[in-house]
């Protein structure tokens, strides 16, 4: 019995050391005027606003409702740097009405990579203007 409960704490602290050691965090996405969503780095990730770059490591893009990705690029070898609000470079055209998860990836020397994931779907209001919900709305079926 001694046994089972040591072993039941180790697992807990491993799985605490595990979901402590992943780095992920929520791109700041805006509507550019023509529709499309401007996926980028939140300023606040520049606290020093030193301008720095993020190294972009990969780009991911799944529709949800067919489960499938629709797009994934990396960059292992060349390199693709963006600065916080700057607009990453999906190469890929959303559609109104469809639920997209997006991720990208960014490597720091000495700091280790970051996931940025967020849940979108854009849609037009009453008045026909594009929105764009994030994350728990964009899984909604209940749109204005």
């Amino acid at each position: 019995m001694k046994q089972k409960i040591i072993l039941y704490i180790l697992l807990n602290f491993m799985l605490i050391m595990l979901a402590s050691c992943s780095n992920i965090r929520e791109p700041y996405i805006v509507l550019k005027e023509n529709g499309q969503p401007c996926i980028s780095i939140p300023r606040s990730e520049d606290m020093l606003r030193t301008n720095r770059p993020f190294n972009i490591t990969s780009t991911h893009i799944y529709q949800t409702s067919i489960r499938s990705y629709l797009s994934e690029k990396y960059y292992p070898e060349e390199q693709y740097y963006v600065k916080a609000q700057e607009c990453i470079d999906f190469e890929y055209h959303f559609q109104n009405d469809i639920t997209y998860d997006i991720a990208f990836r960014t490597q720091e020397k000495g700091k280790g990579g970051t996931s940025w994931i967020a849940t979108i779907r854009i849609v037009k209001d009453k008045d026909g203007n594009s929105q764009l919900l994030i994350d728990n709305e964009a899984n909604s079926d209940n749109v204005n």
